[in-house]
């Protein structure tokens, strides 16, 4: 069955994050590899390499990251034993070398559109409950994951709806200060305002008031940090946690959650996937209400697992994410 998908909210373009280890086990820790130089000669050269450059460079840069990080880094062998269980451990490690390939390319997309924003075409599907919402002046949670090309939402966003006006994107501010601010400055228009997601109560106050005022919250439901709350959800076979902020935030405020992901589909291409908004009522409090939040969050997981399913080489969670 068809269920309310939240629409993609951008978070920062990074090669995949550097880990770190607590105990025996590899974390993700939320900064990228390759500082501000990577991101400024890639932004560079991307231009000059095209679209068809890019896709070649793509491998080359997936093998790297292979090599250099292999399983004990990435974990995504785990990942595609539970979309391929009878496949051998050669064409699992095929696959991750195509999966980061993949991420790659999608990190070059980003890059490119900040230089040649007609490069790709922009495939609609869905919307038509985010542009009502929008002419009624509502706010609305915008809900999507770590999958796909979230980044270049916010620069599509408007075509979709050109009364979304401002975006508060709610990101945890974990990368380097100059790396940070070249990626605002080449990604991310002025109608983008960001939520640090690190400072807890801040976050939650920034979240209501823009939501009642009639804002769009853009959130990522498929990570859990340190200090969010969280509940297990059944995902691809396996539990995961992931986090309650965006159907709490839906809840206390009324504003509907709009699920949506932007997959690419071609070498120039992108289909961005809205579902029709989504409304959240939970029980006061009690067991009753962790009982419905479990419901909720479990729809939520079963979305997501039906995209991740369809393009599965555009999961970009690399860490253990089964624990």
């Amino acid at each position: 069955p068809t269920l309310p998908a939240m629409s993609p909210a951008p978070l920062p373009v990074a090669p995949p994050a550097a880990t770190v280890r607590v105990g025996s086990a590899r974390r993700w820790s939320g900064r990228s590899l390759g500082g501000l130089l990577l991101f400024r000669v890639g932004s560079r050269l991307l231009p000059l390499m095209g679209v068809r450059g890019a896709w070649a460079f793509s491998y080359l840069a997936g093998l790297a990251f292979l090599l250099i990080g292999g399983r004990t880094c990435f974990h995504q062998l785990d990942y595609w034993r539970r979309l391929r269980p009878r496949a051998g451990t050669g064409a699992l490690v095929l696959s991750v070398w195509r999966q980061l390939a993949s991420f790659g390319r999608i990190l070059g997309d980003r890059l490119m559109v900040a230089w040649r924003p007609g490069r790709f075409t922009l495939q609609q599907c869905g919307g038509e409950g985010l542009r009502a919402l929008r002419a009624q002046g509502r706010g609305c949670i915008l809900l999507s994951a770590h999958f796909g090309n979230w980044e270049l939402c916010s620069y599509y966003l408007r075509r979709l709806s050109p009364e979304a006006g401002s975006l508060h994107l709610v990101m945890a501010r974990q990368e380097d200060a100059e790396v940070q601010a070249y990626l605002d400055r080449l990604l991310r228009g002025t109608h983008v305002r960001i939520i640090d997601a690190q400072d807890g109560i801040g976050a939650a106050l920034a979240i209501r008031a823009a939501l009642t005022t009639g804002g769009l919250v853009c959130m990522h439901g498929d990570r859990v940090a340190d200090h969010q709350p969280s509940i297990p959800v059944r995902f691809l076979g396996g539990t995961v946690r992931m986090p309650t902020g965006p159907f709490l935030a839906a809840a206390l405020t009324g504003a509907p959650i709009i699920v949506s992901f932007m997959v690419k589909t071609a070498l120039d291409r992108y289909e961005m996937r809205v579902d029709p908004p989504w409304t959240i009522t939970l029980p006061a409090r009690g067991r009753a209400r962790d009982a419905a939040l479990g419901v909720v969050a479990q729809r939520w997981a079963r979305r997501l697992e039906l995209e991740v399913r369809k393009h599965p080489q555009q999961w970009h969670n690399f860490y253990a994410y089964w624990g």
